[in-house]
């Protein structure tokens, strides 16, 4: 007896098929239950239409400038992200529209190299009616979740949305208060945010690295996932949409779906963000996270365990931020209260969480020397080569000379990537170091350069 004849085999066949014609009924029984009738019987034009509108709301006053661009070169392109992204995805009823936009904006922040898109959507969060606090206070999410270089980055691109439409924003208000005592806090965010066997999360890297696990708590969940500026809702949705987007974050994609199962976020709203996920970062990644949430869903919702004692901090905020600003000058020579101001006009707590928690906590731990920590830097912000960690890796690079790095140091350190990142982002980081070493020594530039 042959495969083709085997009733083993066909009877796998056939309920794989019966698998798949489910799926199409209960597709088509959704599209019936949102339009009236099945996607299948609409046509092009009123998938174009519908996106269409969408665009308008949320594009603003040139909202079909970039698709009309696009069409000079793709027509079919331009067709299918209006009908796709816009008709079929943003238009769902799951999630009302400035909410997608704040998710959108997310994971944009997560991609790091799509700033004309951020750009695009943060603008579209507030023709959505999004506030402009809300997208200021995602910065913080950002912090916590997707690190400094990327909430910086963004700093810069809100500014601009701002000023062009010549919005009278008032920067948020600092924290007040001495920062001390913030494991508390951080251990009730904690329990706010996450659900499931944190215990087993925590567990996995805590015997390695205890300080680690009282850092996320004390600083993550203690400052920047503690303010009170986006509702719980929304900040586990921003945060689910973050880590889904990054990629790789399975355990901490787990630990934030069930917590927001156990604050009240819905199966179907998680649902229609992986769906929105597909748009924006493919959908390899969507289809990534569809399978850490059935495993959570199969859980259903469930409270936080996990027992970390409470750290007893009795070091105050400005004891921190007096260590950090020594560190920033004796590696970056450069001043401390500069780079608190430099946020003032929009969020002056990021300044300040930079030199504070990156310079006063972490840079300035015993367990490696300055120019390891330098070096280790560069690697790091090398490898992930993204355009938010351009600027950071120029600063790094002249902060580990500044501290006794050699220039060959350097360069060994970078090359060393070619076999972990390839061999384009090695040569980008190389080419950045050549032109920081050029700006401090000018005759170090290249010769075609100086014939040019």
């Amino acid at each position: 007896m042959n495969a083709r004849s085997n009733p083993v085999t066909t009877g796998k066949a056939s309920s794989r098929r019966r698998l798949i014609e489910t799926a199409f009924v209960t597709a088509g029984s959704f599209a019936i239950s949102r339009s009236g009738q099945a996607m299948t019987s609409e046509s092009h034009e009123d998938r174009f239409s519908r996106g269409l509108e969408i665009l308008r709301r949320t594009g603003g006053l040139n909202f079909d400038e970039p698709i009309n661009a696009l069409a000079e070169t793709s027509a079919d392109l331009s067709r299918f992200i209006v009908e796709y992204p816009y008709g079929d995805v943003l238009s769902r009823p799951g999630l009302d529209l400035p909410l997608r936009q704040l998710c959108t904006v997310s994971m944009l922040l997560a991609d790091g190299s799509a700033q004309p898109q951020l750009k695009f959507h943060i603008a579209g969060f507030l023709n959505a009616g999004g506030e402009p606090n809300a997208i200021v206070e995602l910065l913080f999410v950002s912090v916590a979740i997707l690190g400094f270089p990327a909430t910086v980055n963004a700093v810069g691109i809100v500014r601009s949305v701002f000023a062009e439409r010549e919005l009278a924003f008032q920067p948020i208000e600092p924290v007040t208060g001495d920062g001390a005592g913030r494991g508390a806090t951080g251990q009730d965010m904690l329990h706010r945010l996450a659900g499931g066997d944190g215990q087993d999360y925590f567990d996995r890297f805590a015997t390695a690295a205890p300080d680690l696990a009282q850092l996320s708590i004390d600083f993550a969940f203690g400052e920047a996932l503690a303010r009170d500026g986006l509702e719980h809702k929304v900040k586990l949705l921003a945060i689910v949409a973050m880590l889904a987007s990054s990629g790789n974050r399975s355990d901490a994609l787990r630990l934030h779906l069930a917590g927001a199962l156990a604050n009240g976020v819905t199966r179907e709203e998680i649902i229609e963000l992986f769906i929105q996920l597909s748009v924006y970062r493919g959908f390899p990644a969507a289809l990534n996270a569809f399978s850490v949430a059935r495993s959570v869903f199969a859980l259903g919702a469930q409270p936080l365990q996990v027992d970390i004692p409470t750290s007893v901090d009795t070091e105050s905020r400005t004891d921190r931020l007096e260590r950090g600003k020594a560190l920033l000058a004796k590696s970056s020579a450069a001043s401390g209260d500069a780079v608190v101001r430099s946020f003032d006009d929009i969020a002056p707590d990021l300044g300040r969480m930079i030199v504070e928690h990156s310079y006063g906590e972490v840079f300035s731990r015993k367990g490696i020397d300055l120019k390891t920590r330098e070096l280790s830097a560069c690697a790091a912000l090398a490898a992930i080569g993204s355009a938010t960690t351009e600027t950071p890796l120029r600063v790094h690079i002249n902060a580990a000379l500044n501290v006794g790095a050699s220039r060959d140091e350097i360069i060994e350190t970078l090359v060393n990537l070619t076999a972990y990142s390839g061999y384009p982002a090695t040569q980008q980081a190389i080419r950045i170091a050549a032109e920081e070493f050029a700006k401090s020594n000018p005759s170090s530039r290249p010769r075609r350069e100086e014939s040019e």
